[in-house]
Parts: structure tokens; C-alpha cells; sequence
């Protein structure tokens, strides 16, 4: 039985092999770097719903944060194995009383890393942040945690992406710096932050940088959803391509 079920289909799209040439590698390589950014365009066209969990993950209680402008949940993760998990199918969703479950992130056409967390090194703690514009209904959270259907293969360890604070406005809108140390280009980068007080979460929010090159820097945006009023930020650039 397939560990993840997809629940919808639709038609994909694919990106230019062109787009994935960055410095100077070979053929073969810009060739494995479209094959998978495409594979995800692919799998983000149908619902993700996982039906087993990995045992090489542990996840923690998912928090759950509303505010009046939408709502996210932050998932904290860790890689219990000794080797790099990378394209981890996540369902992530609340059981309410009437025992009925209702996942947040099964539609089909929601962007891959909306259902998916792009990676976790060995033995390592990452966080995972999905948010949404409506509101979550009130429940117990749950998450589930998949096997990778893609299987990239990172040689030696993750490209190191670093993400800092440039400017804060009102402690909602984040203005961000993010570096790739790595002379690997990163695709659809997920970008997080997660503010807290006292050491729990109290707000949350995601974005993506859709290119971020050799070495190169840039700056993003994230609004977050939650409270302002809050003793530190986490902030987390998760890369999408290994080699």
C-alpha cells in the first residue's frame, strides 16, 4: 500500500531546462536539477495525503496560531536517521470532536512545499510552517510525515542556506537577508519564521525565493500571522537542490 495517496489530478507544467544553468557544470547536472524541480511541478498538481508515517522522523504537537487576517501551524521535525531526508510528504490537519478529520494542506494545486518539507540533515532539528488565509476550526492538531516519493540524492552534506533579520515593521512585516553559501542554485527556496515569547510560538510565516544562485544573495518578505508582541525569532532556509 502507497504510503502517500494523492487525491486529485491535473496537468503539469515544466520549466525550461535553461532556467536550471547556473556557473558552469555538466549537461548531466542541469538535466537532474530540471528533472527535479519538474517532478515537483508534477506532484503538486495532485492532493498529498499521507497514509503511513515515517519512522525516521519525529514530529512534535503541531502549534496552531490565529489571528484575524488567516492562520498558520508550526511543525517541529527531526531526522532521527544518519543520512540527509529530503521531499518529505506532510499532511498536516485537526481532529474535531465529532471524530472527523480535517487536513489543511490535501488540495491539489498548492505549492509543493505547502504539503512537503524540502529537507532535514542527519540527525538534525528543523521547523515546518504552513499558513493559510482562512481560518482553522478548532480541534486537536495532527501531522503525519511520509516517505520522499522523489529520492534526491544530496552528495555529502545539505547546501548551506543562511537566512538573517535586515528590518522588522511593527514586528509583523520582516524584511529578510538570504544567502546561499553553496555553489548549488536553489529553487522555490522556502523561506520561515517563527516568533516567540517565552520559548513558545506566537507567530508564524512562510514565503518562497523562487531563484537564489551561486553564492548569490537576496532579500525577501514575510508578514508574520500571530502575535506582535514577541523575545526572539527563528528563522529557517530550507534548500530544495543537492547537487
Amino acid at each position: 500500500m502507497p504510503s502517500v495517496r494523492g487525491v486529485s489530478t491535473a496537468c503539469a507544467a515544466t520549466l525550461p531546462l535553461a532556467v536550471l544553468l547556473t556557473g558552469c557544470v555538466s549537461t548531466q547536472t542541469v538535466a537532474a536539477r530540471a528533472r527535479l524541480v519538474d517532478a515537483r511541478i508534477i506532484a503538486s498538481q495532485t492532493g498529498t495525503e499521507v497514509t503511513r508515517a515515517n519512522p525516521a522522523v519525529s514530529a512534535g504537537t503541531p502549534v496552531v496560531i490565529r489571528n484575524r487576517t488567516g492562520s498558520a501551524i508550526v511543525v517541529a521535525l527531526r531526522n532521527e536517521s544518519a543520512r540527509a531526508l529530503t521531499d518529505l510528504p506532510i499532511s498536516v490537519g485537526v481532529r474535531m470532536r465529532s471524530g472527523r478529520e480535517f487536513y489543511l494542506n490535501r488540495s491539489a494545486n498548492l505549492d509543493y512545499f505547502a504539503s512537503h518539507v524540502a529537507a532535514i540533515g542527519p540527525h538534525a532539528a528543523t521547523a515546518w510552517v504552513f499558513t493559510t488565509g482562512t481560518s482553522i476550526p478548532s480541534g486537536r492538531p495532527f501531522v503525519n510525515v511520509g516517505f520522499s516519493q522523489l529520492h534526491p540524492t544530496p552528495t555529502g552534506s545539505l547546501p548551506p542556506v543562511e537566512v538573517s533579520l535586515r528590518a522588522s515593521s511593527g514586528g509583523v512585516s520582516l524584511e529578510l537577508s538570504v544567502v546561499n553559501r553553496s555553489a548549488i542554485p536553489q529553487y522555490d527556496l522556502p523561506v520561515y519564521a517563527i516568533a516567540l515569547r517565552a520559548g513558545r510560538e506566537v507567530a508564524a510565516g512562510r514565503t518562497a525565493v523562487a531563484h537564489l544562485g551561486t553564492r548569490g544573495t537576496t532579500t525577501s518578505t514575510i508578514s508574520l500571522l500571530g502575535s506582535s508582541r514577541y523575545d526572539a525569532l527563528r528563522l529557517i532556509a530550507s534548500p530544495t537542490i543537492f547537487s
